[in-house]
C-alpha cells in the first residue's frame, strides 16, 4: 500500500475533479432542457394571454352594444309611457263629455274592452 500524502492528495483532488465534472455534466444537460420547456410555458402564457385580451375586447365591444341597446329602449318605452298616459287621458275626457265606448274606441283604435277596462280603473281610484 502506498503512503505517501501527496500520492492520496493526487488521488482525492482527482476524483473531486470526476465528480465536478459529472456534476457539470448533469446540470448542463438539465438546463437547457429547463430551459426550453420555460420557454415553452412562457410561449403557451403569451398566447393565451393574447386569447384572453381578443376575448375582453369583445366582450367590450358586447358590453357597449348592449348599453347603447338598453339606452335606446328606455327611451323608448318612455316616450310610449307618455303616449300610453296621454291616451288615457284622452280615452277619460271623452267619456266624461259624455261619447260612447264604442265611438271611443273607433277614434282612438282600441278595443271596447280596453276603452271600459280604463273606465272602470278610473272609477275604482275615484272611489278610494
Amino acid at each position: 500500500m502506498i503512503k505517501d500524502p501527496v500520492f492520496w492528495q493526487f488521488v482525492l483532488d482527482l476524483l473531486l475533479l470526476v465528480a465536478i465534472l459529472v456534476l457539470f455534466l448533469r446540470i448542463r444537460r438539465m438546463v437547457p432542457s429547463s430551459l426550453r420547456e420555460v420557454v415553452s410555458r412562457l410561449e403557451i402564457l403569451e398566447r393565451l394571454s393574447e386569447d384572453l385580451a381578443r376575448y375582453l375586447e369583445e366582450e367590450r365591444r358586447i358590453y357597449a352594444r348592449l348599453e347603447r341597446a338598453l339606452g335606446a329602449g328606455v327611451q323608448a318605452w318612455e316616450g310610449q309611457e307618455e303616449e300610453r298616459r296621454t291616451l288615457k287621458e284622452k280615452v277619460l275626457r271623452d267619456y266624461r263629455q259624455g261619447m260612447g265606448v264604442k265611438e271611443i274606441a273607433r277614434r282612438y283604435g282600441l278595443s271596447e274592452g280596453e276603452v271600459e277596462l280604463l273606465i272602470s280603473l278610473e272609477r275604482f281610484r275615484s272611489k278610494k
